[in-house]
């Protein structure tokens, strides 16, 4: 993983894959390709940010992860061996329309810490637990990613 150690190079959906999964966490498998589709009219309806391209192609290969208190929102809800299933990424953003820092953000992960989200050009974001406000721009999606499940396992 020379991305970890150099920090100048972007990782790759499959690298992702491969090293959170070696850090122990719960990747769900794809489910209907019409539920990226309808997530992505869901959120346009309520004036998120669609899916971008790598959101897109990441729902072709899982619909969602969760590594210890951290998860990625998948285009339906999860149901999983806990007490509470994992929401969609639509229910997430449903519930904090209005909240003028997300203004043409869809937030996608969270942790005990930060909230995840992407803009309408596919830029990510870390975002402040309670006011939402941005903290950190990634230019890399998978290390926002990555961000977020660490934390979660921490």
């Amino acid at each position: 993983m020379q991305y970890l150690v150099a920090g100048t190079n972007k990782m790759n959906k499959n690298e992702f894959l491969s090293l959170i999964k070696s850090r122990g966490a719960k990747i769900f498998a794809p489910g209907e390709s019409s539920a990226i589709n309808l997530a992505n009219t869901n959120l346009q309806n309520i004036r998120a940010a669609m899916l971008p391209g790598f959101m897109q192609d990441f729902y072709t290969t899982c619909f969602g992860i969760s590594l210890g208190s951290a998860c990625i929102f998948g285009p339906t809800e999860i149901k999983r061996e806990t007490k509470y299933p994992l929401p969609s990424i639509t229910k997430i953003n449903n519930d904090m329309v209005g909240n003028k820092n997300l203004f043409g953000k869809t937030v996608f992960g969270r942790n005990d810490l930060f909230w995840f989200a992407f803009d309408t050009f596919g830029n990510c974001y870390m975002l402040d637990n309670l006011t939402l406000s941005v903290l950190r721009k990634y230019d890399d999606p998978y290390r926002a990613m990555l961000d977020c499940l660490i934390v979660g396992k921490l």
